[in-house]
């Protein structure tokens, strides 16, 4: 893996713990805040496990930094905006695992895409939910 790639999956999970901050704000129900708020936790997580290995590898952590206001909408726009980020992140991040030759690296990888499926999953149903009719 290039230093490029870990530099790009560090700075995707730093923004989505952002994206994830931002929709717990704006959701009404409190299950979902709460779910948002613990993947945001998550995505915070994701980063810092990357930045063991790229600082393993260059000695320094990597520490990107996200502009504020990247995103403007209303919750189902941020909603979306958070999967098609998880989705692409998803098939990125486990695409590396088939040939990743580090074997902590690739335990490491395979644990986040197992954690970024949940996600998607959950945000895939919190979508369908508010497409559904009002009872």
């Amino acid at each position: 893996m290039t230093r490029e790639d870990l530099e790009t999956y560090i700075y995707t999970e730093t923004f989505l713990a952002q994206l994830y901050r931002k929709a717990a704000a704006m959701a009404t129900k409190e299950v979902e805040k709460n779910t948002l708020l613990m993947f945001s936790q998550q995505a915070t997580q994701n980063a810092n496990y990357l930045n063991h290995f790229y600082r393993e590898e260059y000695g320094i952590n990597f520490n990107p930094i996200i502009p504020e206001g990247n995103i403007n909408g209303t919750y189902r726009d941020l909603l979306n905006e958070i999967l098609s980020q998880e989705i692409r992140s998803y098939l990125q991040i486990r695409g590396q695992t088939y040939f990743q030759s580090n074997h902590s690296l690739n335990e490491t990888m395979r644990f986040i895409s197992d954690v970024k499926l949940g996600h998607i999953l959950t945000i895939l149903a919190i979508l369908t939910d508010m497409n559904a009719p009002a009872k």
